[in-house]
């Protein structure tokens, strides 16, 4: 009796914990906040997706490119992958690759496909437009044009529409340059997933669906490309 009670414990655990994690994907949304920072002498893309207590960080600059885990907002892990050099050499092609060329795609192939794609692509967008919300966006703009006149323009029209902007919860802080010819733009957007639970469920089935694993296959036999005559 004692060993048929030990399975029954671990499949009953397993199912409350799998049923608990459903439960707070569901309820517990994912947080999506994206900046986006261009300037004349720092270009930088920061994604920040938070899911409770739970982050993940990148960050991709000039230097390069940097991943990090944070638990309540602190980094407990992090990996930087640096920049590769512009110099570099050129990665030879493997021995067995070397007498193949890219294989033609077949048009009538293709159309199969994205007609085959077509309905399950559509049912994750729907899903996830439904789930998705914009919360707001916040940032400057700094512009100046080769005319002033232009620059003039610009700020005028931006005075215009800024009621507007900030119905829509864009909030922008535009700074005209009259003197030289410049663009700046530091942007944060940020967004939300109220149930990630859906998305999931509507990402598995996209994933499943037999006409993703023939875009796969095709891929990848093109990829292998044909022998070379």
């Amino acid at each position: 009796m004692d060993e048929l009670l030990i399975p029954v414990f671990v499949l009953s655990a397993l199912t409350v914990t799998l049923l608990a994690l459903a439960l707070l994907l569901y309820a517990v949304p994912v947080r999506v906040s994206a900046r986006l920072v261009m300037g004349e002498d720092r270009k930088e893309q920061v994604l920040v997706i938070a899911w409770g207590i739970f982050g993940i960080r990148t960050s991709h600059g000039d230097a390069g490119m940097e991943a990090e885990l944070l638990v309540l907002d602190r980094t407990v892990f992090s990996h930087v992958t640096a920049m590769a050099s512009r110099g570099k050499e050129e990665e030879t092609l493997p021995v067995e690759d070397a007498g193949r060329t890219p294989m033609a795609p077949d048009t009538g192939e293709i159309v199969r496909i994205v007609q085959a794609l077509l309905g399950p692509a559509g049912t994750f967008g729907s899903a996830f437009w439904k789930e998705c919300r914009f919360e707001e966006a916040r940032g400057r703009v700094r512009l100046g044009l080769s005319d002033p006149v232009l620059t003039g323009e610009c700020c005028g029209l931006y005075w215009a529409s800024r009621f507007v902007l900030e119905a829509n919860r864009i909030y922008l802080d535009f700074e005209p340059d009259f003197d030289r010819q410049v663009f700046g733009l530091d942007i944060t957007v940020r967004a939300k997933v109220r149930h990630p639970l859906h998305i999931l469920v509507a990402g598995l089935r996209l994933a499943l669906h037999p006409a993703v694993h023939d875009v796969v296959a095709t891929i990848k036999r093109q990829s292998r490309g044909a022998p070379a005559a």
